[in-house]
């Protein structure tokens, strides 16, 4: 459309920077496993610990948050839930890549074992890729990318302590696969929780960190198009990093509450076989015509009277200061919401329609909440557009027609709110420097789960 025909001149390095921040997992796409089956010898496996300190530094990275969480489950499960922990029997770092090595239990060959770690109840090892899977993540993600990974699995043993295991099989439909694994996700967020209080010697957890643990699970999400109800399902990355956050925030007795009854899962199937064609993605102008359609619809009915603007490329702000605020921009000036076409286009092609849909709904909500009378400049205004961004997304889930969310939009917006703080930037280009990206999604998740209203 004329409207959006020329870009308004943002270097294209931002989006770069971006694609190389959340796509980094990409070639390491398996999930982490929490249901291996046992193999028949697996059930008399020796109660020994096989890990040792190593000479590398994500072998050690490894052995430290092995013991460290250890050390964390001795004093959380009696204090949580008054039962004492009992030590996991086995830690197996397996070498993948050599031919002699033998397998862990519970898995036929050592190869099964490649870009995978796993928890295995009926021997009560947690074993993973020391060769591939915990280098590739200590190298993308530092050493809080391996712990997550290791956290995670060892939630799954506290499952096992607490006798979810037992009680999943007698009634599986209570317990699916996806409830298992947000529940070890939000254990591993009590966790790793616990290690930013109380520091562990060679495992920082700072608030980077804390974003690039989130950074990592968004790599283990499952493959777009799979419904939450599908028995190998684990999540998406919006489940994921919302399971982590729960056990950050609030701690284990949490997690351990969690059911299929209140626990809301938002991936889903490809509603169409012509969605499916195009893996969920419009091309960038048919999206905009969408976008500036429907997001005026739904912020115009936010603010009685005002008459939401047309998006553009420029109007009466200088370039330079829309550049401040990211691949889109609200001018004070005149009221309007301008894109950077080519910066939109890099964003849509690396990671997806809705991470660009994303960035210019939070420039409508800025609009909006100048129209009704907010200031659009400072703190506030940033924490609120993220929020209203959010619930402008709440109200694509479930749309009955027209523009609508498809499998791996809600991943796609986790990503660029992680990377990025775009969307709570206020009109003068300025974010709020205390908040990251768990914070951003927190807010993005308070107004998709709760609407506007909640949104302050």
């Amino acid at each position: 459309m004329g409207a959006v025909s020329a870009p308004i001149g943002r270097a294209a390095t931002l989006v770069a920077t971006l694609v190389v921040a959340v796509l980094v997992l990409a070639s390491c796409s398996q999930v982490v496993s929490g249901s291996a089956q046992p193999t028949p010898a697996a059930a008399s496996a020796p109660a020994t610990r096989a890990i040792a300190a190593q000479a590398d530094p994500p072998g050690r990275v490894a052995d430290a948050t092995t013991r460290a969480l250890q050390d964390f489950w001795r004093a959380e499960l009696p204090a949580a839930f008054g039962r004492e922990w009992r030590d996991i029997s086995t830690f197996i770092p397996v070498e993948v890549q050599d031919p002699a090595a033998p397998p862990p239990p519970c898995v036929n060959r050592t190869a099964d074992v490649a870009d995978q770690a796993f928890y295995c109840p009926a021997a009560d090892v947690v074993a993973w890729d020391a060769d591939g899977l915990i280098p590739a993540l200590h190298e993308r993600f530092g050493p809080v990318g391996v712990a997550v990974v290791l956290a995670h699995e060892v939630g799954h043993a506290v499952q096992n302590r607490l006798g979810v295991d037992a009680e999943q099989s007698r009634d599986p439909q209570r317990f699916p696969t996806i409830l298992l694994e947000s529940m070890a996700d939000c254990y591993a967020g009590a966790a790793l929780a616990r290690f930013a209080e109380e520091p562990v010697a060679g495992l920082p957890v700072g608030l980077q960190e804390r974003d690039r643990a989130m950074q990592a699970l968004v790599g283990f999400r499952d493959p777009i198009g799979v419904a939450a109800s599908d028995e190998s399902a684990h999540g998406n990355a919006f489940d994921r990093v919302s399971a982590f956050q729960d056990g950050w925030n609030e701690g284990a007795t949490l997690c351990a509450g969690m059911t299929i009854d209140n626990r809301p899962f938002t991936q889903r199937r490809f509603a169409s076989e012509a969605d499916l064609a195009r893996a969920g993605n419009l091309p960038l102008r048919e999206l905009l015509a969408f976008v500036e359609r429907d997001a005026a619809e739904f912020f115009g009915g936010l603010a009685p009277g005002w008459d939401p603007p047309q998006l553009s490329t420029g109007g009466a702000c200088p370039v330079p200061e829309l550049a401040a605020q990211g691949p889109a921009a609200y001018c004070r000036d005149d009221g309007g919401v301008a894109v950077d076409v080519a910066a939109l286009e890099g964003l849509h092609d690396e990671v997806g329609d809705f991470a660009a849909a994303t960035v210019v709904a939070g420039r409508y909500g800025l609009a909006m909440l100048d129209a009704g009378g907010q200031s659009p400049v400072g703190r506030p205004a940033g924490a609120a557009t993220t929020c209203l961004t959010g619930a402008y997304t709440g109200r694509l889930f479930d749309a009955a027609d027209g523009f609508q969310l498809s499998p791996g939009d809600l991943d796609e917006a986790v990503q660029v709110l992680l990377a990025a703080d775009w969307v709570a930037r206020d009109a003068a280009g300025v974010s709020d420097p205390a908040d990251h990206g768990f914070e951003r999604i927190g807010r993005f998740r308070t107004g998709l789960l709760e609407g506007p209203g909640a949104c302050g």
